[in-house]
């Protein structure tokens, strides 16, 4: 079953449950960068004592459509609930994203600004017309994180070093990636699109100037301690050259 067919059946299942307020689509479609790869993003909103009883309808209607090979519980926080499907029978890259919203939460964090622009196949109580962003606040928070980020770059730099003088690759791999190239990507984002700015390595290229993927690219592809060594070095000038000179 294709891509397509397999949202029209989930909307139609969806929009037939009294319980259910809200339906949208978020993902590649909403940010205009949809292709044969991309998965099914869906996000409900739903009453409060209906969550589990969601969640089970869900499954026994994709059971029926389709099969369910796999199902990943990947968070469950005060009043946001979500999951991942993959199917049988179907394109392994079509998961089902399920991501479901109680009722009762007031902010449904569904900002435009940051979500892209939520295709909505059900509105009942007008949530997507409340949805409001304050950009001031949104920006001190981004400040703040920035400042940290730039603090961790520049104090963990020598990390690498030190475990690169040790003669100990992984670990010294494994610091360049998370004290080094991290925080510098996070920076990155911060420079060139800031309502992302906690998104990580994800749509960089759709995100970043190309000149920026490019060295991206070179800064990971590591081939051995010499080279680390000499990456390393080069995300120093990248971040002397595009956060403290820009």
């Amino acid at each position: 079953m294709e891509r397509e067919a397999i949202l029209s059946k989930i909307i139609e299942e969806l929009k037939s449950k009294e319980h259910i307020h809200l339906i949208l689509e978020g993902g590649s479609k909403a940010f205009k960068r949809f292709d044969e790869f991309s998965d099914i993003d869906i996000m409900i909103g739903v009453e409060d004592d209906k969550v589990d009883e969601t969640f089970q309808q869900f499954e026994n209607f994709l059971e029926d459509l389709a099969g369910i090979e796999t199902t990943l519980p990947w968070a469950a926080n005060k009043g946001f609930h979500h999951k991942f499907y993959k199917l049988k029978n179907t394109h392994p890259y079509h998961v089902v994203d399920f991501y479901l919203i109680e009722q009762s939460v007031e902010n449904k964090e569904l900002e435009t600004q940051i979500h892209g622009d939520l295709i909505v196949y059900f509105d009942r109580f007008d949530y997507m017309k409340k949805q409001g962003f304050n950009q001031n606040a949104f920006d001190e928070k981004v400040d703040v994180y920035g400042d940290k980020m730039k603090r961790t770059f520049e104090f963990f730099f020598f990390m690498v070093e030190k475990e690169i003088a040790r003669g100990h690759y992984i670990d010294a791999l494994t610091f360049y990636f998370e004290l080094t190239i991290k925080p510098l990507t996070r920076l990155l984002r911060i420079k060139y699109n800031p309502v992302h700015y906690n998104f990580e390595l994800r749509y960089l290229y759709d995100e970043l100037p190309k000149n920026i993927t490019d060295e991206l690219e070179q800064l990971l592809s590591i081939s051995n301690m010499n080279d680390l060594s000499l990456k390393h070095k080069q995300a120093f000038r990248l971040y002397e050259r595009d956060i403290l000179l820009k």
